[in-house]
This record gives structure tokens, C-alpha cells and sequence, in this order.
């Protein structure tokens, strides 16, 4: 099951706002900033927020109520896909303002997808190069440990790529952990219990992490 599981389903008053905006000759993607969409992007923003509560992408938390770090993410971007594709239920989703203001319009989809120019949206995980929280679970492709990201597999290594997750370690270093007795505890059960062995040495090394600050 993906991460998101529910897409959301627009009011019958938003569904004529977008048949319109569609209807539209004039309609073009960069209108999506207009304010006769604030209510739309409101209640798009609102949906995922309360849905998942952190960023697609980097998995840290959006903030509870500003829009400032919590921004509507077109999976697809606006600017290279047909414009239904901007209200398309599972184009959208919600991520803080690092990962929307670094990813962009950056490509997401696969070369195969690009070239057909498709009318409907893609239905399947296959059809993107980028991590999809409604085709994918995350930690299939990236594992967090704190602020550090490693992929787990081609989708998640481009994910990191073009969101540049990896930005604070790369600039500051690897910061020593400081645990309580409670996490240490479940720290160690999970090393035991981990059977993948990139993920079991990516949890050793913050068990090492703690005990250099420790000492």
C-alpha cells in the first residue's frame, strides 16, 4: 500500500472551479497562484497536511497551520504537464518550502512517459523516476536516519538527487546523537531485528554517534 492512500476528493463547488479553469482557453499552469484558486489550494493544502504531516520528500514536518513551509507539491510539474494534470488528485501533495523551492520543475517522470506525452495521468510507480507518495512507500527506496538519506534503491537515489536531501550533511557533517535510555533500548532491538543490512549499518553507526558524544 502506498503512502498515500486516499487522494483527495475535491467539493462539488471545487470540481466546477477546475472544469471551468480547464474549459478555459486562456486558462495556463501559472495561474494556479490566482486568488480565485486560494480556496482550492487551501483545501488541498489542509487535506494532505492532516493526511501524512510531514514533507513527501524529506519526511520532516510541515508547519500546523502557515502555508510559508507547507506548499502545495505538483508532482509532475505544472509547467511540463498537460494542464489537467495541476488538479489531478494524485499529482498532489504537500511538502516544506526546501524541498519545493530546490525540486522545482526538475523531471520526474520517465523517459518512456515524456516521449508519449500522455492525456491521463500515469497509474503506476513505474511511470516515475522520482519516489511517488501515492504509487510508493518510502522507505522502499530512501532510508532516514536523522538528517542522513540513503537509497535503497534507482528511485530513490534521484530522489535525493534532485531534492538535494542530503544538503545539510554535505555542509555541516555528520552531528553527534544524544539518546535517552528508552531509545537506546529500542535502538539496539532494532539493529537486532533489522534484516537489511544497509539499514542494520546505517542504525550501528548511530549507536557509534552516541557513544562518541557520550564520551
Amino acid at each position: 500500500m502506498a503512502d498515500i492512500n486516499k487522494p483527495i476528493n475535491f467539493s462539488i463547488k471545487l470540481k466546477k472551479i477546475i472544469n471551468y479553469k480547464l474549459s478555459d482557453s486562456t486558462f495556463k499552469f501559472s495561474d494556479w497562484s490566482n486568488e480565485d484558486l486560494l480556496e482550492l489550494r487551501k483545501f488541498t493544502r489542509d487535506y494532505y497536511r492532516d493526511l501524512v504531516k510531514q514533507c513527501s520528500y524529506c519526511k520532516k514536518d510541515v508547519s500546523l497551520q502557515s502555508a510559508n513551509n507547507c506548499h502545495v507539491e505538483h508532482i509532475v510539474p505544472k509547467s511540463l504537464a498537460p494542464l489537467k494534470f495541476i488538479f489531478e488528485p494524485k499529482n498532489l501533495c504537500v511538502i516544506c518550502a526546501d524541498c519545493n523551492e530546490i525540486k522545482k520543475n526538475k523531471i520526474v517522470e520517465d523517459n518512456v512517459v515524456k516521449r508519449s506525452k500522455p492525456t491521463n495521468y500515469p497509474r503506476s510507480s513505474d511511470a516515475f523516476l522520482i519516489y511517488h507518495p501515492h504509487f510508493d512507500v518510502y522507505e522502499d527506496h530512501i532510508f532516514k536516519c536523522e538528517d542522513i538519506y540513503i537509497d535503497l534503491s534507482p528511485k530513490g537515489s534521484y530522489t535525493i538527487h534532485i531534492c538535494k536531501l542530503n544538503n545539510k550533511l554535505h555542509k555541516f557533517g555528520i552531528e553527534p546523537i544524544l539518546l535517552s535510555q528508552s531509545e537506546l533500548f529500542d535502538l539496539f532491538n532494532s539493529i537486532m531485528n533489522e534484516k537489511n543490512f544497509t539499514r542494520q549499518n546505517i542504525l550501528i553507526n548511530k549507536l557509534r554517534t552516541y557513544f562518541i558524544k557520550a564520551s
